[in-house]
């Protein structure tokens, strides 16, 4: 008998009980199951649809086509695309480390003993998950109006007819709304 049964028996009264240590709990995935269900029925199965998709071409007269790759031919050479894969690249070049900073930042902040204002820093990163994503989006939109928001008050005191909405100041726009939301974005 080996010592692992023994010590068993000891136990057990004398009654061997051997225990597989090789076998495969699955409890675990018992409660993965239902996400692992939505997540394929909302994010995989609408990719694999959108790739099928991209191989067919519907047009005016004639319905739906399969055209095979072609529909990637001309986007390797549509000059908006590569203008979008430049600005997200920039995005996210400029942004994630950004982002990465001020939360070490924050979590460090919020760790530390001997920072004043500790309790501050807890409820300052963790408000704005009592506000909701819609309600964040309505207030920055008002922030940005040109006419009626925040910016729209300061063109008003300093004179000047700054659009935070127009494509040269867009992206900055854009990740100053995402580093606005820090805490909900990176925890």
């Amino acid at each position: 008998m080996d010592e692992d049964a023994t010590t068993m028996a000891g136990r057990h009264g004398g009654v061997v009980v051997r225990s597989n240590r090789h076998h495969a709990d699955w409890r675990g995935w018992k409660f993965m199951w239902p996400f692992a269900l939505v997540f394929v029925f909302v994010f995989i199965i609408p990719v694999i649809y959108a790739v099928y998709l991209s191989f067919f071409q519907t047009k005016m007269i004639g319905g739906t086509v399969f055209v095979g790759f072609e529909n990637y031919a001309n986007l390797m050479h549509d000059g908006h695309f590569w203008s979008s894969v430049w600005r997200v690249t920039l995005f996210t070049v400029v942004q994630v480390p950004i982002m990465l900073c001020l939360a070490a930042l924050l979590a460090l902040a919020i760790d530390s003993m001997k920072l004043h204002g500790t309790k501050f820093f807890r409820i300052s990163t963790f408000l704005p998950y009592a506000v909701p994503a819609v309600v964040s989006t309505l207030i920055w939109g008002f922030m940005y109006g040109a006419k009626y928001g925040l910016i729209g008050s300061l063109n008003g005191w300093l004179g000047t007819h700054l659009d935070v909405l127009q494509p040269s100041v867009l992206l900055a726009a854009i990740g100053n709304t995402t580093l606005g939301s820090l805490p909900a974005t990176t925890c």
